[in-house]
Parts: C-alpha cells; sequence; structure tokens
C-alpha cells in the first residue's frame, strides 16, 4: 500500500469544500452537480451531515451545515426548507459557487473560508445635552 495512503487514511478533510467534492466525487443519488458541473443540490441534509462527520467535521444540525455554505461563500440558490412536508425528498436544495466546479477539483482548495466580522462597535448616539452645545 502507498506510504501516503497509510498517512492520510481517515485522516478528516481539511476543509469543507474539499470534503464536500470528496462526497459528490462519489457518485450518491441524494447529491448531485448540475449538467453543466457549476452547481450542486441535494436533498437529504441528515444524510450530508453524516458523511461530514465521518471526514471529521463537526456539523451537528441544519444551521451548521448552513453556516459552513455560508463561511466558505456559497450562495443558496433554491431552499428545501421553506417547501412543505416532502417524504420523497423530492424538494433540493441548491448552492453554487464561482470556484466550486465539477471539472476542477484544484478550484475547491482554493476556496477559503471567510473571516469572521467583527461585532460592530456601539453607535455613539449625542445626547440632547451635548447637541444643545453648539447653540
Amino acid at each position: 500500500m502507498d506510504i501516503y495512503k497509510l498517512i492520510t487514511l481517515n485522516q478528516p478533510y481539511s476543509t469543507f469544500p474539499q470534503a464536500l467534492y470528496k462526497i459528490l466525487s462519489e457518485g450518491h443519488g441524494w447529491i448531485e452537480w448540475n449538467k453543466d458541473g457549476n452547481k450542486i443540490r441535494y436533498n437529504d441534509p441528515e444524510r450530508l451531515m453524516r458523511e461530514l462527520q465521518a471526514l471529521g467535521f463537526k456539523a451537528q444540525d441544519s444551521a451548521s451545515l448552513s453556516k459552513n455554505f455560508n463561511d466558505y461563500g456559497f450562495k443558496r440558490l433554491s431552499d428545501a426548507r421553506k417547501s412543505r412536508y416532502d417524504p420523497w425528498r423530492s424538494n433540493w436544495t441548491v448552492f453554487a459557487h464561482p470556484n466550486f466546479l465539477r471539472h476542477s477539483p484544484d478550484s475547491a482548495n482554493a476556496i477559503q473560508r471567510r473571516r469572521a466580522r467583527r461585532p460592530r462597535a456601539p453607535s455613539k448616539k449625542s445626547s440632547p445635552s451635548s447637541d444643545e452645545s453648539g447653540w
């Protein structure tokens, strides 16, 4: 067996886009590329979370899954959560990222997590007494 495979076997993927690309490359029916290879869609968020957990991610609920997509700059194009209950999983959630492309696996490696925004400093509202000082 290749030494590289021994070292990396069962190691978590370093970024969410890399893990997502791996899951997509396995050819599941519940997550797939569009025909142009520039959008992805899935209809089983619980399974996606389990697959990500198996790759070393701590996705525990749909909020953390959405946070990962958002943190890496993916745009939500449609949302199955807004649909009525669908026992046949015919509703799909669709995401896209300009650098997440089916025929360009290296582009997934280039996608960086966006920095956390700093909390806004409280605005200093002028008090009525300070406004009157200029009169």
